[in-house]
């Protein structure tokens, strides 16, 4: 029983975290006070770090250049990973789900003379542009771009076709795959 009256200030000593001084004052009683305590930490926790926000997702299959357009948005169809629940696999979007500092990345492979530009944006805004360029000889060319936005809450970010794209298809197979992906850094 002694063991357990100092669980409680122990874990709150090494979490760093702040909890009224009626915990630090009081005796702890039994297991159920304990574990109340441990859950009561973890909100705080949470509360201070913020919610996780983390996604990656590719496309499944190989885009074929005469189904895309100027500015169309890629909707990355392979959803691997969405801790917060920000990417839209009907819209291709990302919505913010805090504010925070964020990091996204894309990459992108084109074809056997096929070529595309690829955007970055967020909030109708370019971000980063990045031009996966096959466009004058047969193999793979591939692209890659990160950029590192301030978002507020709710703010949305996706992938767009750019200016520039002909040719035959964007690859993603077993050689290479068409992703998006990020994370919320601060």
């Amino acid at each position: 029983m002694m063991r357990n009256r100092y669980i409680g200030v122990i874990l709150l000593a090494a979490l760093g975290l702040t909890v009224s001084q009626q915990l630090y004052s009081r005796e702890i009683a039994d297991d159920d006070e304990v574990l109340r305590i441990q859950k009561q930490l973890r909100r705080e926790l949470t509360a201070i770090k913020g919610r996780q926000v983390a996604f990656f997702v590719y496309m499944s299959q190989n885009v074929l250049i005469n189904t895309i357009s100027k500015y169309k948005t890629f909707v990355y169809d392979r959803v691997e990973t969405n801790v917060g629940n920000g990417y839209n696999v009907q819209t291709g979007n990302f919505t913010a789900p805090e504010s925070g500092i964020y990091v996204f990345h894309t990459t992108t492979a084109a074809v056997d003379k096929s070529h595309s530009t690829i955007e970055i944006v967020a909030n109708g805004q370019v971000k980063d542009i990045t031009w996966a360029d096959a466009m004058d000889h047969n193999d793979r060319a591939v692209a890659s771009s990160m950029t590192v936005p301030s978002l507020t809450e709710g703010d949305v970010v996706y992938v767009r076709v750019g200016l520039l794209f002909a040719g035959n298809y964007l690859e993603s197979n077993q050689y290479t795959r068409m992703s998006f992906s990020g994370f919320k850094l601060a």
